[in-house]
C-alpha cells in the first residue's frame, strides 16, 4: 500500500477506515467540548519583575541608589535579553526579559540570588524586594462594583478582601481577585506638634515604643503542678482607647502618656484613590484568570458564585462594570458560524457543478470529518480556542472540501466514461492520488514554518500555523480514504455521458489554444537559417529578456512616481468633497488612482515595445547578423511569451500596489470597552483630581455611544475612566476614540487621552518613539526637538514626552556643623521626617492585633499639620544626648522640583515620545511620516533610537515571517521536485506563485484597508492554493506526455480535464470565505481583511493560472528537452545500461518514452460507445 493506491486499499477494506474516522470524530467532539475558550493564546513569556519600594524617596535617589544597582546585578545573568526600568516616587521597577526557551522558575531563582547579592548595598529604608515572574494572560476578564445597604465603606472593603476574594479564588482557573477603591482599616496615631515639642519627644521615638510594647510575644515553657505549660507575654491593647493610655518611656526616667502627645483613633488609611460609578462612590474589584484556563468558563463560574452570595447575604449587590469576555464570546460564536456558513456555501457550489445529490453529500461529509478531528489534535498540542486558532479554522473552511471535490469530480468523470461506481472510484483515485497529496503538502509546506516560528510572535502564531497544517492533513486523509470509499459504495453510475462540456468550456479551450499558438513565430522564422552557435543565441536571448524586463519595470515605477507626485486624485477628490475620510472622497480618489495605474501600465508596455522595435531594426542589416536578430526577435511573437509577459506585468502591478498600501501591525478591533487615561500635574490633590476626572466623565456622558463609566481616581498616579459602550452604537470604538481624542485633549489642567490598543511597554498611545542614551540633557533636548517636529504633522494628535512634568519638592539640607555638634545624622533626619509625614515603612511599623488579622498602627502628623511648613520646620529631631532639637535648627528647608519618573533601557536613560492618531489615519502612514522627520534621520552622537512595545514585536514578526515564507517556498519546491522528478516543471509552478497576491492586493487597495497581519496570512494561503492549481494542470499534462501524447495535445487535454475541478475548488473556497469577508456578526477586524484577500486572490490567480501556467510549462518543457540532454552528455558520466538493465527501445513516445501497455485508466470501458474527439472552432487550431 502506498500513497497512490491507499484509496483502492480503503475501498477493498472499508471497515478499517470507517472505524478509524469514527473514533477520530468522537475524539474530536470530546476535545471540542472540553477545550478552553480565550481571546488570546497563552504565551510563555520568560520575564521577571523586580519591585523595590522606598517610601518617600524621590525618583533621582531611587535611580542612583536602587535601580542602577539592581540592573548591574541582573545584567550578568545568562540569557537576559533586555532590561527595562522605571524609577518613580518611592518605587523602583525593573523588568528583566529573558530569551525564549529560558526556564522561568530558574530565571526567578537567579534574579533572586542576584538581588540578594546586592541587598547590603541598598538603602536601609526600603521594603523587602518583591521578585515575581510575569504571567501574560491578557486584560482582566471582568470589573465589578459592590454595594451593601448596611456596611460602612471600611466594612465593605474588608468584605471584598475577606469573603468575596476567598470564595472567588476557589474557582478553578481564577488567578487573582484585586480590590481597588475603598479603604484599609488602621489605627491612626495623629501627632500634635506643640505637645511633642513641650515633652521633647520625636515621631521616631513614639513609633519605636509602640512597636516594642504593643505586641503579644512568646515567653517560653515551664512545668507547674506536674504539667508542662507555655508562657505568653500579652502586651497588645484591646481598643484604640487602651492604646492611647499607654505610657511611653522617653529615657532618663521620663514617661509620657500617648494621649498627651497624640490623638489615637480606630479608622482607616488616608485615601489616595476613589472609585465612582455615575457620580456614586463604590468599591470595585477585578478578576484575572490563570494561564491555561478558559475566559468564558472562569467568568461564568464567577458570575454564578456572585449570584449565590447575593442570595446568601442580604443587602449585597454585585454590579458588572465591564468584561472582555463579551468580545471573546462574540468572536467565538461568529467564528464558528462563519465556519458552518462557509462549509454550507461550499457544498452548494459542489451541487451546482455536479448536479448529483449523492456526490454532493460525499463532498459535504468531508468537512466535518476533517474539521472535527482537528480539535482532538489541537487538544493534544495544548492549544485552546482563541482568535488565532479560530481564524485558522475559518481560513480553511473552503480548503477542507477542496481535496474531496477534486477526488469526487474525477470519479464522476470516470463514471461518465461508462464505468461502474466501484471501478471508477479505484481508477480515478489512483490517477489523481499523487497530485492531491502534493497539493495538500504544498499548503502544509507554506504554513508549517509559520507554526514553527521562534520568539514571542512565534508562540502566538504556533496556534494558527499548526492548526492549518493539522486541518489540511485531515482533509487529505479524508479525501484519500473516505471520499473514494463512499463514492464506490454510494454513488450511482448513470452510464456514458459528456463531462465538463458547455459554452464556457469551449470558450476557455479556444482561449487556451490561442495562448499556446506559436504560428506567428514559425512564420517569421520561415526561411531564416538558425544560428550556428546555439549558446550565443541563448545568451543573447537571455540578455534581451532581461533588458525588456528591466525597461518595463523601470518605466512602471518611474512614471508612477511622476504621476503620484502631482497628487491629482487627492486634489480632484478634495474639490468635490470636504471630508477626506468620507466615502465619496474615497470613491473619487480611488477612481483616479486606478486611472493612474492603468496609464502607468500602458506607459511601461509602450516603453518595452519601443525597445523591442529598436532591437528589431537590427534585423534589417542583412547578412548572418541580421538573420540571427530576426530569428531571435521571432521568439517574442510566440503567444506563449506574450502570456509570460502578462504574468510579468501582473507581478509589477502587485509590487506597485503593495507599496501604496499603508502598513499596520495588527488591525484595530471594535470592542465595547474603552479606557481614558487622565494625567494631572504632579502634586495635584485627590479633591482636585476628582474634579478634573468628573469633568472628563461629564463630557463623555454627552456621547450617545456611552452606556456606563467607572471612574478610578488616583492621587499621584494616572487616573482612569473605564467606558462601556452600547451594543447598538453607530460608531465603532476606534472611530469613537479617534474623533473624541482631540476634544478631550483640550480639557484644561490635565492630559487626557485614550488608552491605545497597541501592546507592550510603550507610552500607551497609538504611536511611540523611544530614544535612549547615557547623557540625560542631550537626550531631553533631542526628545523636545522631535516633539516640535511631530507637532507639524496633521496625522498626529498631541505628541509629547511621557512623564515629562516635574514634581514639586521640599529639599531639606543638613547644616553639617550644627548637626555634627548635636549628634544628629542624616539618617535620623530622614527617619524622623518620613515617620512624621508618611508613617513608618511596613516592615518597621507597629501592629494592632484583631481576632482575624493584624492592622498597622500609623504614626504621623495630621493632614493639616503636614500642610504647614512651619510645623515641619519645628519638628523635633532626637539628638545624641537623648534630647530633641527643632528640624529648622539643624537643616535648611527650601523649595525645588525633580522628575516624576525616570525610565531606563538596558542600563541607559530612555525617553518615550507618544502621540495619538488623527481620525481616519492609519498607523503605517503616520509611522512613515515620523520616520522621515529630520531629527530621526540625523540623531546626535550618543542618542539611539530603538523599537519598543508593538514596534518591537512587529520587527520580530516580520523577520520571522520572511524566514518562514522563504522556507515555505523552498519546501513547496521540494514537494514539486519529489512529485515530478524533474526540475523545469517545478520552476514553472514556483513562478506561478508570483500570480497569487495580485487579486487580493488589488481588492485591499481599492477598499482602502491597511496591510496588516490578516492580509499577510491570506497571501500565505494563496501561495499554497495557486501551487495546487498549477500542480493539477502540469501533472496531468506530464502523465499524458509520458503515455506518448504530443506536448500540445497533452496540455490542451490537461486544460480540458482539469479546468472544471480547478474552477470548482476555487468557487467553493470563495463561497466558503464569503461569510469571513462579510463578517456580519462579531468583530471582523481580523477575519474580514483575510477573507477579502483570499477571495480577490483566488478569483484572479485562478484565471491567470489557467492561461499562463500552460504557456509557461510548454516553453519550459521545450527548454528542458533541449538543454537537459546537452548538460547530461557533458556533465554526467552515467550512460543508459550502466546499471545492468536493458535499454528500452524508442517507440514513438514523447521524447523517446515508450507507450505503456494496457488500457489507459481514463479511457472508456471496452465495448462502450466512443467519445467523440474535441474539435476547436475554425481558425483557432493551435500551431506548434
Amino acid at each position: 500500500m502506498s500513497l497512490r493506491n491507499i484509496s483502492a486499499w480503503s475501498i477493498r477494506n472499508p471497515v478499517i477506515p470507517l472505524v478509524l474516522f469514527t473514533a477520530l470524530l468522537i475524539a474530536g467532539i470530546v476535545s471540542f467540548m472540553r477545550m478552553d475558550v480565550t481571546n488570546n493564546p497563552d504565551v510563555d513569556f520568560p520575564a521577571v519583575m523586580v519591585n523595590i519600594a522606598q517610601p518617600g524617596a524621590s525618583p533621582v535617589e531611587i535611580e542612583n541608589q536602587i535601580t542602577q544597582r539592581v540592573e548591574a546585578a541582573v545584567r550578568s545573568i545568562n540569557g537576559v535579553n533586555s532590561i527595562q526600568s522605571s524609577a518613580s516616587e518611592g518605587s523602583s521597577m525593573t523588568f528583566v526579559e529573558f530569551e525564549i526557551g529560558t526556564d522561568l522558575i530558574e530565571a526567578v531563582s537567579e534574579v533572586t540570588t542576584a538581588i540578594d547579592s546586592v541587598r547590603g548595598q541598598l538603602p536601609d529604608g526600603i521594603l523587602e524586594p518583591r521578585i515575581q515572574k510575569v504571567q501574560v494572560v491578557g486584560e482582566p476578564i471582568g470589573y465589578f462594583a459592590v454595594e451593601a445597604d448596611d456596611m460602612t465603606i471600611e466594612e465593605l472593603s474588608w468584605f471584598i478582601d475577606d469573603t468575596v476574594s476567598k470564595r472567588l479564588l476557589k474557582i478553578d482557573g481564577m488567578a487573582e481577585v484585586e480590590r481597588f477603591g475603598g479603604v484599609d482599616r488602621e489605627i491612626e496615631v495623629i501627632l500634635e506638634p506643640a505637645k511633642m515639642q513641650s515633652f521633647g519627644v520625636t515621631a521616631s521615638q513614639i513609633n519605636n515604643v509602640l512597636r516594642q510594647t504593643n505586641l503579644d510575644a512568646a515567653g517560653g515553657l515551664t512545668e507547674l503542678g506536674g504539667t508542662r505549660q507555655s508562657l505568653r507575654v500579652l502586651g497588645n491593647a484591646d481598643t484604640a482607647f487602651e492604646l492611647s493610655q499607654r505610657q511611653l518611656q522617653l529615657g532618663g526616667g521620663r514617661t509620657v502618656r500617648l494621649a498627651d502627645v497624640a490623638t489615637v483613633r480606630d479608622g482607616y488609611s488616608e485615601r489616595t484613590s476613589v472609585s465612582e460609578v455615575n457620580g456614586k462612590e463604590v468599591v470595585n474589584f477585578l478578576m484575572n484568570r490563570a494561564r491555561g484556563s478558559s475566559d468564558l468558563a472562569v467568568y461564568d463560574a464567577a458570575m454564578a458564585e456572585m449570584e449565590l452570595m447575593e442570595q446568601e447575604i442580604e443587602g449585597i449587590e454585585f454590579i458588572p462594570l465591564g468584561t472582555s469576555t463579551n468580545y471573546t464570546r462574540d468572536q467565538y460564536t461568529s467564528s464558528m458560524w462563519a465556519l458552518v456558513e462557509g462549509a454550507l456555501l461550499a457544498v452548494v457550489v459542489v451541487f451546482l457543478f455536479l448536479r448529483d445529490w449523492r456526490a454532493t453529500f460525499i463532498s459535504a461529509v468531508a468537512i466535518p470529518l476533517s474539521a472535527i478531528p482537528t480539535f482532538w489534535f489541537m487538544d493534544l498540542l495544548g492549544f485552546n480556542l482563541n482568535f488565532l486558532s479560530l481564524l485558522a479554522l475559518a481560513l480553511v473552511a473552503g480548503v477542507l472540501v477542496d481535496d474531496a471535490i477534486v477526488e469526487i469530480e474525477n470519479i464522476v468523470r470516470h463514471m461518465r466514461m461508462g464505468k461502474s461506481a466501484y471501478q471508477a472510484s479505484i481508477d480515478a483515485a489512483d490517477e489523481i492520488g499523487l497530485p492531491v497529496v502534493a497539493t495538500s503538502f504544498c499548503i502544509v509546506a507554506v504554513f508549517l514554518p509559520v507554526g514553527l516560528m521562534p520568539g514571542v510572535s512565534g508562540q502566538f502564531f504556533q496556534n494558527f500555523g499548526l492548526t492549518v497544517v493539522v486541518a489540511v492533513l485531515m482533509s487529505l486523509a479524508v479525501a484519500r480514504m473516505v471520499t473514494p470509499l463512499m463514492a464506490a459504495y454510494f454513488l450511482k453510475a448513470q452510464g456514458m455521458g459528456a463531462h465538463g462540456e458547455g459554452v464556457w468550456m469551449d470558450r476557455y479551450m479556444a482561449v487556451l489554444g490561442w495562448t499556446l499558438d506559436s504560428g506567428k513565430m514559425a512564420t517569421r522564422r520561415a526561411g531564416v537559417e538558425p544560428p550556428r552557435a546555439r549558446w550565443v543565441y541563448m545568451i543573447m536571448l537571455l540578455l534581451t529578456v532581461v533588458l525588456l524586463l528591466a525597461v518595463t519595470g523601470f518605466a512602471m515605477f518611474t512614471v508612477f512616481g511622476w504621476l503620484a507626485a502631482l497628487e491629482v486624485p487627492g486634489q480632484i477628490a478634495g474639490a468635490v468633497s470636504s471630508d477626506p475620510y468620507g466615502t465619496f472622497f474615497h470613491i473619487v480618489s480611488k477612481t483616479f488612482e486606478v486611472v493612474i495605474v492603468l496609464v502607468t501600465s500602458l506607459a511601461a508596455f509602450l516603453a518595452g515595445w519601443a525597445v523591442f522595435k529598436l532591437i528589431e531594426l537590427a534585423a534589417n542589416s542583412g547578412g548572418r547578423f541580421g538573420g540571427g536578430v530576426r530569428y531571435l526577435t521571432a521568439r517574442f511573437y510566440d503567444h506563449r511569451v506574450w502570456m509570460l509577459g502578462v504574468g510579468w506585468f501582473s507581478l509589477l502591478v502587485t509590487v506597485l500596489l503593495f507599496g501604496q498600501i499603508p502598513g499596520q501591525f495588527q488591525p484595530t478591533i471594535d470592542d465595547e470597552n474603552s479606557r481614558v487615561e487622565i494625567e494631572t500635574v504632579p502634586g495635584t490633590t485627590l479633591e482636585e483630581t476628582k474634579r478634573i476626572v468628573n469633568s472628563v466623565a461629564e463630557r463623555l456622558s454627552e456621547e450617545p455611544e456611552v452606556e456606563r463609566q467607572l471612574q478610578r481616581i488616583r492621587q499621584g498616579q494616572s487616573s482612569s475612566i473605564f467606558v462601556q459602550l452600547k451594543d447598538d452604537r453607530e460608531r465603532t470604538s476606534i472611530e469613537f476614540e479617534r474623533e473624541l481624542a482631540p476634544v478631550l485633549a483640550q480639557i484644561p489642567d490635565a492630559r487626557v487621552r485614550f488608552q491605545s490598543q497597541s501592546a507592550g511597554f510603550g507610552s500607551g498611545r497609538d504611536l511611540t518613539v523611544m530614544l535612549a542614551g547615557s547623557d540625560p540633557e542631550l537626550l531631553e533636548e533631542t526628545a523636545l526637538e522631535l516633539v516640535e517636529q511631530m507637532k507639524g504633522l496633521d496625522s498626529l494628535v498631541a505628541p509629547r514626552i511621557a512623564a515629562d512634568l516635574n514634581r514639586p519638592e521640599i529639599i531639606i539640607t543638613p547644616r553639617e556643623k550644627i548637626a555634627a555638634d548635636l549628634g544628629v545624622t542624616t539618617a535620623a533626619l530622614s527617619q524622623t521626617i518620613r515617620i512624621a509625614t508618611l508613617g513608618e515603612i511596613e516592615q518597621n511599623a507597629a501592629r494592632f492585633s484583631l481576632s482575624d488579622r493584624q492592622i498597622p498602627i500609623t504614626v504621623r502628623l495630621s493632614e493639616k499639620a503636614r500642610g504647614d511648613l512651619t510645623t515641619i520646620r519645628n519638628l523635633p529631631v532626637q539628638t545624641a544626648g537623648g534630647g530633641s532639637v527643632p528640624l529648622g535648627r539643624v537643616a535648611t528647608i527650601e523649595f525645588g522640583s525633580g522628575p516624576t519618573t525616570i525610565q531606563r533601557y538596558n542600563q541607559s536613560r530612555r525617553v518615550l515620545i507618544g502621540a495619538d492618531l488623527a481620525s481616519g489615519v492609519l498607523k503605517g502612514e503616520a509611522q512613515q511620516q515620523v520616520d522621515a522627520l529630520p531629527i530621526l534621520s540625523n540623531l546626535p552622537t550618543g542618542v539611539i533610537r530603538d523599537v519598543v512595545g508593538e514596534e518591537e514585536w512587529q520587527a520580530e514578526l516580520i523577520q520571522n515571517l520572511i524566514i518562514a515564507v522563504t522556507a515555505g517556498v523552498l519546501l513547496v519546491f521540494a514537494v514539486l521536485v519529489l512529485l515530478y522528478k524533474r526540475l523545469m516543471s517545478p520552476l514553472v509552478n514556483m513562478t506561478s506563485l508570483a500570480l497569487a497576491p495580485l487579486g487580493g492586493v488589488l481588492l485591499i487597495w481599492l477598499i482602502g484597508m491597511p496591510n496588516s497581519m490578516p492580509v499577510y496570512i491570506g497571501i500565505l494561503l494563496l501561495l499554497g492554493i495557486v501551487s495546487k492549481n498549477s500542480i493539477l494542470l502540469i501533472d496531468f499534462a506530464i502523465e499524458e506526455m509520458d503515455r506518448g501524447t504530443s506536448k500540445l495535445e497533452a496540455i490542451m487535454e490537461a486544460g480540458h480535464k482539469r479546468a472544471q475541478p480547478i474552477v470548482m475548488t476555487t468557487v467553493a473556497m470563495t463561497a466558503g470565505m464569503v461569510p469571513v469577508a462579510l463578517s456580519l456578526s462579531g468583530d471582523g477586524a481580523w477575519r474580514q481583511p483575510m477573507g477579502i484577500v483570499v477571495i480577490g486572490g483566488l478569483l484572479l490567480s485562478t484565471l491567470l493560472t489557467l492561461l499562463i501556467v500552460p504557456a509557461g510549462f510548454s516553453l519550459a518543457d521545450g527548454f528542458e528537452k533541449r538543454v537537459g540532454p546537452w548538460l547530461r552528455e557533458r556533465m554526467l558520466t552515467y550512460r543508459p545500461g550502466d546499471d545492468g538493465k536493458p535499454i528500452p527501445p524508442e517507440t514513438g513516445g514523447q521524447g523517446g518514452v515508450p507507450r505503456p501497455a494496457g488500457p489507459r485508466p481514463d479511457a472508456p470501458i471496452p465495448g462502450g460507445a466512443p467519445i467523440p474527439a474535441r474539435k476547436l472552432p475554425p481558425g483557432t487550431e493551435p500551431a506548434e
